[in-house]
């Protein structure tokens, strides 16, 4: 019994670990961007960028004692842009979709959060990082930014797990299972 228990807390001790590494490196800077209200805040030089994301989640879990915050002001999405992070601001709003569950992973009742801050970047290239904390979902990519191409776009890849799904439905992806990536598209 003993040594179940040592077993046990080794391993969570490393879990912690490796949940802890993956965020090395954000937010450690604060002279990338700024966040602007209105574009008559841009100084000389520099460009409105548009960071949005919308992703549906279940209002709140099925599974029992689960830690994610799904359905609450905890679920955040994280922008970190060469050094610098940004929670982004958020809204939620109840929505039902009946649109055909094969061809739509966001069929269905749940909770739509609609992420979107505009910052201050001069034209050049510059490493962005989406992270979904709750997820554990993460994703980078290099970035240009000019005055043709001004608006980051983040889209959900939503996860599709057997469990709790008729045979007909397995393996489809839904927004009830979660999202296991995160695609940036820049305009």
């Amino acid at each position: 019994m003993f040594v179940r228990i040592i077993v046990l807390l080794v391993v969570c001790a490393s879990l912690t670990a490796c949940a802890g590494g993956t965020t090395a490196g954000l937010g450690l800077r604060s002279d990338v961007f700024q966040v602007i209200h209105n574009e008559g805040e841009l100084g000389a030089g520099l460009l409105p960028v548009t960071i949005s994301a919308s992703i549906k989640t279940h209002t709140e879990s099925s599974i029992p004692f689960e830690l994610a915050q799904h359905g609450s002001d905890d679920y955040k999405l994280v922008i970190d842009i060469n050094g610098q992070s940004l929670d982004l601001p958020f809204e939620t709003i109840a929505e039902t979709t009946t649109s055909d569950p094969l061809r739509d992973p966001e069929s269905g009742s749940g909770l739509r959060y609609s992420y979107r801050a505009t910052v201050a970047l001069r034209p050049g290239s510059y490493r962005v990082t989406a992270w979904l904390p709750t997820e554990n979902v993460m994703a980078s990519q290099e970035v240009q930014i000019s005055a043709n191409s001004r608006q980051i776009i983040i889209k959900p890849l939503y996860r599709g797990l057997a469990g709790r799904k008729p045979a007909s439905l397995r393996w489809l992806p839904t927004f009830k299972d979660g999202v296991s990536a995160l695609q940036m598209v820049v305009n």
